[in-house]
């Protein structure tokens, strides 16, 4: 009976501590980051792929050319977003407020210790 019990009281405690990790977003984005360069990449070029599909839709008459150039500018939107995307160095989004704060802290704290060597 006190292994039950044991066992029991030791999966609530893991599942109380990872709660906060695996139910807000802001670490979500820091732990579950399931899109590699790769997958954007291919994301990417199905897009494009897209865009060729389009052009061979207009030719043979089967959208309009207004049809094809909105269809056109929302995928060439997308592509631009995903190239910024797969350029960022180390997936940092500008807009993950948290990563962003630590990067500040770090080097709020290399100053301060370059500040105290002068001295």
């Amino acid at each position: 009976m006190s292994i039950i019990l044991g066992t029991t009281l030791a999966l609530l405690s893991i599942a109380i501590i990872a709660y906060p990790f695996l139910g807000s977003k802001k670490y979500k984005s820091i732990f579950g980051n399931s899109r590699t360069r790769d997958d954007i990449s291919a994301e990417r070029l199905r897009i494009y792929s897209k865009i060729h599909d389009l052009e061979a839709d207009l030719a043979s008459g089967d959208i309009t050319d207004s049809e094809f150039l909105l269809m056109r500018d929302q995928l060439r939107v997308s592509a631009a977003k995903l190239l910024k995307q797969e350029s960022e160095p180390h997936g940092l989004d500008g807009g993950d407020e948290l990563e962003v704060e630590i990067a500040r802290q770090r080097e709020n704290s290399r100053q301060a210790s370059e500040d105290r060597n002068v001295f």
